[in-house]
């Protein structure tokens, strides 16, 4: 079992070794060297410390040997679509076949106690799956379309000349356009795998808990787009065009998850320490 784990994990690896290097080529399959996708290899990295985190931490349990009956499903499953996205040109469908493999070798290695073990770093690894843009093009849209307006109700009630069509903002002499890069569907999506990361790392034991932060992530990551929204804005109206796309515009994405991670962690506190001030039997 170990050689046929070996050999198996080195096929595995000369497979994705292919599509790695597709999804990073200035080209149409070259989907992680785009702005939209760019989050790919974080999602990849994280996931993947993860997963050789908690499998050192694993210990096999003593008696009977771990059941592995569904190792070989899970590489058919992934050899079908990564089959079906090389043949067909699907990046999507290769990248995904990444993950009923993963599957596989953990059953392979460790069966389904290891499987339980690592059931969210295999989790995880759906966030690096590029999203294809007939899903991700529309909900981009509205997302940017409600920044939009909410930078401009805020920046004119703070007395600035600021209006908007559609997801083009207008301050002063100057026009914004707030992208996909900015405000769009991208950046929701790593901001909410970071928020849910946050979440299985810290292993708090209330489900309430987590359940309540996990579904503020949504509107924290709004709030964290909006503010870099409103910090470009105030750039452009009072430095010129340079200054708001120059290096603080890049600046800004720094920004982003800098202030929705503070955010997060800050809702967190809270909770925990109002937790911490109420009866043991309420919380």
């Amino acid at each position: 079992m170990p050689q046929d784990l070996l050999v198996l994990s080195l096929g595995l690896l000369a497979m994705f070794t292919l599509t790695l290097w597709d999804l990073l080529q200035d080209n149409e399959a070259g989907l992680w060297a785009k702005g939209e996708h760019s989050h790919g290899p974080i999602m990849l990295s994280m996931a993947l410390w993860l997963l050789v985190t908690r499998w050192r931490e694993h210990t096999a349990p003593p008696g009977t040997p771990p059941r592995q009956g569904w190792c070989w499903p899970a590489f058919a499953a992934g050899c079908l679509f990564y089959v079906a996205g090389r043949a067909l040109g699907i990046i999507y469908f290769e990248v995904f076949a990444f993950i009923p493999m993963m599957i596989g070798v953990v059953l392979l290695a460790g069966g389904t106690p290891l499987l339980n073990r690592l059931k969210f770093p295999l989790f995880f690894l759906l966030f690096m799956v590029p999203i294809p843009g007939f899903l991700l093009d529309p909900i981009s849209q509205f997302i940017k379309l409600h920044i939009s307006i909410a930078v401009t109700n805020v920046l004119w009630a703070m007395g600035y000349p600021i209006t908007h069509t559609g997801v083009v903002i207008n301050i002063g002499q100057y026009q914004l356009l707030v992208a996909d890069a900015c405000a769009g569907m991208r950046t929701l999506f790593m901001l909410e795998a970071m928020g849910i990361f946050y979440l299985n790392v810290a292993r708090h034991s209330s489900l309430l808990r987590n359940i309540t932060l996990g579904l503020l992530i949504l509107p924290i990551s709004f709030t964290a787009n909006m503010i870099r929204v409103i910090f470009l804005a105030l750039l452009t109206y009072h430095f010129g065009d340079e200054v708001g796309q120059g290096f603080l515009h890049g600046f800004a994405g720094a920004v982003l998850f800098l202030v929705a991670l503070v955010l997060i962690v800050s809702i967190d506190g809270l909770m925990r320490w109002t937790a911490s001030r109420l009866p043991s039997s309420t919380r």
